[in-house]
């Protein structure tokens, strides 16, 4: 089962990327995709000739079997960055690359709630945009401090252990 591990945050060195790097490399063929930094603004004018940058990501999330959304948690939501590769992969409307796509949603931050709110605001737009969300959220507090102490590994272990009926049901 191939899985696509998507993260919202610009910054290079964040908490959220080194926890989807973290993600790609401990999950069975699953690998990250490429920082969303590269997207244009979602514009309805560029719907019906998507840029390249869109097409490509809607060719990875179309291609995995499930995508894990990593987000930090921004002003109490998920990151500009990330609603507007939502708002392109939401597109055409009813049929895109989300559409019934088991999608896993897991919030991180250095602060002692992990993303609890963000995590909310992500599922939401998430099953807005037509996603089959696993059952659960994950969300992650000190963040900063699991990554250095190796405690993330636990962490990689509830994930692996929510997409296990996907894996199952794939073997069958």
């Amino acid at each position: 089962m191939s899985v696509l591990v998507l993260t919202g945050s610009a910054r290079t060195a964040s908490y959220t990327r080194a926890l989807g790097e973290a993600l790609a490399a401990a999950l069975p063929d699953a690998h990250l995709a490429p920082r969303l930094t590269g997207l244009p603004f979602f514009d309805q004018d560029l719907e019906a000739s998507p840029p390249a940058e869109v097409l490509a990501l809607r060719a990875q999330v179309a291609a995995a079997d499930a995508v894990v959304v990593v987000t930090p948690e921004y002003n109490g939501t998920i990151p500009g960055l990330l609603g507007n590769a939502i708002d392109w992969l939401s597109r055409p409307y009813a049929a895109g690359a989300l559409v019934g796509k088991p999608v896993l949603a897991v919030a991180a931050s250095p602060g002692g709630v992990g993303g609890a709110r963000a995590v909310v605001a992500l599922r939401t737009v998430l099953g807005n945009a037509g996603a089959d969300l696993l059952g659960a959220a994950v969300t992650v507090d000190t963040v900063d401090q699991r990554l250095q102490d190796g405690s993330i590994a636990a962490v990689v272990g509830e994930v692996a252990e929510l997409l296990q009926p996907l894996t199952a049901a794939r073997a069958a």
